[in-house]
């Protein structure tokens, strides 16, 4: 029965977690040249580990046709926003094995509320403080902006004007300088917003949340630091989700579609040709501004 159903399959999943309780079925389709997507579980308490991890734990046969095929790969999360994410990734790649979509190369699937499909911006002025003592913060801080306008990065040795302090947690946190400890103190008893970011990719010293409990000092954690959800930041087709979610931390709301328009046509030279008989000082009402007044205002949902 199970080798009738196989061949009747286009394609398979291979949960990687480890790969071994599912021999027989990877065996078969790879024998029927049946395509894998593999859904890599993160979670070592469901068996979870590195992809090189669930590699060593393959036998050495198998190794070449799962992990050096190329194959659609996803890490399986459990977080709502970061799941559907990794649900996509699996339908895209079970689409693009269907006869209607055999000839794409991806598919633009989108979930309707889906955090990352909603342009974001910062309406009020907001700045961001990235500790020079708090290693990596200057560089998500920096992305954070450069991905969604009208926020500000500070990097000076103290908060100043900043509105809010980004505290990144990563395996070098309350490690490799000592003043970060202090700054995270003196900003809880200033009252200033604190917006902790956990890094989960190991390339950026991404570790378990456990291992903050041994490196924190105990006066913080007494003091309920860790009482509110740090954001996770996951690499890969994750990291869009986990920008978003930072940005809607820091106060960033969705843009009216009205506004966007307006931005999209500002930005390609409206005001640049004017018509005969006036002056370059007065502004030219375009074929496109007649039909952006006519656009409601309606946010994005």
């Amino acid at each position: 029965h199970s080798a009738a159903l196989m061949r009747r399959r286009k394609f398979s999943v291979c949960v990687a977690s480890p790969v071994k309780n599912y021999l027989r079925e990877v065996r078969s389709s790879l024998e029927m040249d049946k395509p894998l997507v593999l859904v890599q579980e993160a979670d070592p308490a469901k068996g979870g580990g590195t992809l090189q991890a669930l590699r060593d734990e393959c036998p050495e046969d198998l190794q070449p046709d799962i992990f050096e095929k190329g194959w659609t790969h996803t890490i399986y999360m459990r977080i709502e926003e970061f799941q559907r994410v990794s649900l996509k990734t699996i339908v895209e790649a079970v689409l693009l094995c269907s006869p209607n979509y055999v000839n794409q190369s991806s598919l633009p699937l989108c979930v309707p509320g889906e955090p990352e499909s909603q342009p974001l911006a910062f309406a009020k002025d907001t700045m961001l403080w990235a500790s020079p003592a708090n290693a990596g913060a200057q560089v998500l801080a920096e992305e954070i902006a450069t991905t969604f306008a009208g926020l500000t990065v500070s990097t000076a040795e103290a908060p100043g004007p900043a509105t809010h302090m980004l505290l990144y947690l990563n395996e070098d946190s309350f490690v490799s300088d000592e003043r970060l400890a202090e700054q995270v103190k003196q900003a809880r008893q200033d009252r200033l917003k604190i917006v902790m970011a956990h890094e989960n990719d190991l390339d950026r010293g991404g570790c378990e949340f456990a291992k903050f409990f041994e490196t924190t000092p105990q006066e913080l954690i007494n003091a309920g630091l860790y009482d509110a959800l740090a954001i996770a930041c996951f690499p890969g087709l994750h990291h869009e989700v986990s920008l978003v979610l930072l940005a809607k931390a820091l106060g960033a709301t969705p843009v009216s579609a009205r506004s966007s328009i307006r931005d999209s046509l500002s930005n390609i030279g409206r005001f640049t040709t004017a018509p005969r008989g006036s002056t370059t000082s007065d502004p030219v009402v375009t074929e496109e501004d007649s039909q952006l007044e006519q656009v409601p205002e309606v946010e994005q949902v």
